[in-house]
Parts: structure tokens; C-alpha cells; sequence
């Protein structure tokens, strides 16, 4: 039972409940038409990002915070919402076809903002989703924030959040998952491009140390501990600091 309904745990269906406020928007669709939603924010084409949310989806809260501030900085900003929320049409099947779905995205937005001057943002699952899609792509920089080693820490972590859920964890969740996903795999192919990882300190969700347990990465990787974070709000406690590494990864010769 876990396993099939793994995709409605990672992605359940998020309702949007109030007009959003970007100027563009665009659908891309799988075999199974299933819809990836790209939503257009600002007018620049020097400095972009392609911003991929958690597994809530919430494009409205990041309109109001994340994705001002960067409009203020002269950024044109890209969010993904995922099939079956905030607007998209259907429902995430396997964390491959997402994949497969916003590497494609990836292509589209490139039209418009060349991958050089694009940063890429995923914020807890996805960040994961984030730098799978990235694979050898050469753009500016990588931000993850909230981030979880491996898919398999990450739905444990869940797990044992719930009482009626924490039974579950005796399972093998690793061979459970058709693939891990683990941060190691898609570090590895970004040695030539800079990554920052912004993680809070009372992140109980994707707590620091099990990152700092799994640490391997190269040198290109920084860590930023947001000593007050939250799962929640760390993204908001760290909007300027965020901003200027994006700004700064734009610069790196």
C-alpha cells in the first residue's frame, strides 16, 4: 500500500485557492497528460531562476516573499508547479516522468533566458527534483534549501513525524522506492558549477545533521546554516542572503 501511493504521499493534490499574479504562464504535458505549470515572473532576461517548490506546491506564499524579493533585484523568475496543483492538471505518477517533465521545461525557458544566466532553486523535495533536472546542464548555480540526503531519509523523517505512521518505518523503505534519489548521484555531475545549500538549524523535517552525516560533496557545494530556520520558514529568514548568492553565482567568471 505504501509503495502505490507513494506519488499521492510526494505530491498530493494542492487546490489554488486565489488568482496568482505572473505575466506569462505555460503547460508542458506528458504521455499521460499530466501537466507541468510555468509560471513567468519580471521582465529581465540577464538574470533568471527557475524556482522549484516542495512537495505543497504554494506558489501564492512565494509570490508574496520569495519571488519579490527577486523581482526587486532584477531577476525574472520561473516557478514550477507540479501536476495536480496550484493549476496544473493531473497527478505525479513516478518522481521519472516529473523529471522528465521539467528537464524539458528547462529547454522551453532557455528560449527565453539562456541556462548561463539562469540559477536553479529547489526548496525541500524539490530540491531533489531540481538537481536531477539540472544533470550535465551547464547554468550559473544551484540553490537548494531545506534538503534532504535521499529520498529514503526524507519519507522516514515523515514517517516517524506521525505517531500512526512511525510503525511504518520498520519497512525498507529504500527498496520500497523505485530509485532513491540520493544527493550524492546528481552532485557529483555539477563539480564545474557553484552550489549553495541553505539549511535550517531547528529544520525538524530535514534536520541538519543527517546532512552533515552525509556530506561528501566537492568543493563547488557551500553550506548556509540559518541558525533559526525552520522547515517552514527558513527560505524567508534567509531572503537576502539567498538573493545575494544568486546574484553572485551570476558573476563567477
Amino acid at each position: 500500500m505504501l509503495y502505490a501511493q507513494m506519488p499521492r504521499y510526494l505530491f498530493p493534490n494542492i487546490v489554488l485557492t486565489s488568482k496568482t499574479e505572473e505575466l506569462h504562464k505555460f503547460e508542458l504535458y506528458d504521455s499521460l497528460k499530466n501537466g507541468l505549470l510555468v509560471r513567468e515572473y519580471g521582465q529581465s532576461e540577464e538574470q533568471c531562476i527557475i524556482f522549484f517548490p516542495g512537495r505543497h506546491g504554494g506558489v501564492k506564499k512565494y509570490e508574496e516573499t520569495l519571488f519579490k524579493a527577486f523581482q526587486n533585484n532584477n531577476f525574472k523568475v520561473f516557478s514550477i508547479s507540479y501536476s495536480g496543483q496550484d493549476g496544473a492538471i493531473g497527478q505525479v505518477d513516478n518522481i521519472a516522468s516529473l523529471i522528465k517533465l521539467t528537464t524539458d521545461e528547462m529547454r522551453s525557458i532557455s528560449l527565453n533566458c539562456p541556462l548561463e544566466k539562469t540559477i536553479i532553486y529547489g526548496r525541500s523535495l524539490g530540491a531533489t527534483v531540481a538537481v536531477y533536472s539540472v544533470g550535465k546542464t551547464k547554468v550559473a548555480g544551484v540553490i537548494l534549501e531545506g534538503v534532504a540526503p535521499s529520498l529514503s531519509i526524507a519519507v522516514n523523517n515523515y514517517l516517524n513525524s506521525k505517531w500512526y505512521l512511525s510503525p511504518l518505518t520498520i519497512l525498507p523503505i529504500e527498496i520500497l522506492l523505485p530509485k532513491n534519489y540520493d544527493l550524492n548521484d546528481p552532485l557529483s555531475k555539477l563539480i564545474a558549477t557553484p552550489v549553495s545549500i541553505f539549511q535550517g538549524a531547528k529544520d525538524s523535517q530535514t534536520p541538519l545533521s543527517q546532512l552533515k552525516q552525509s556530506w561528501s560533496y566537492g568543493n563547488n557545494v557551500s553550506l548556509h546554516v540559518v541558525k533559526t530556520g525552520e522547515h517552514s520558514n527558513t527560505y524567508i529568514q534567509a531572503t537576502n542572503e539567498i538573493v545575494k548568492v544568486a546574484k553572485n553565482m551570476l558573476v563567477q567568471p
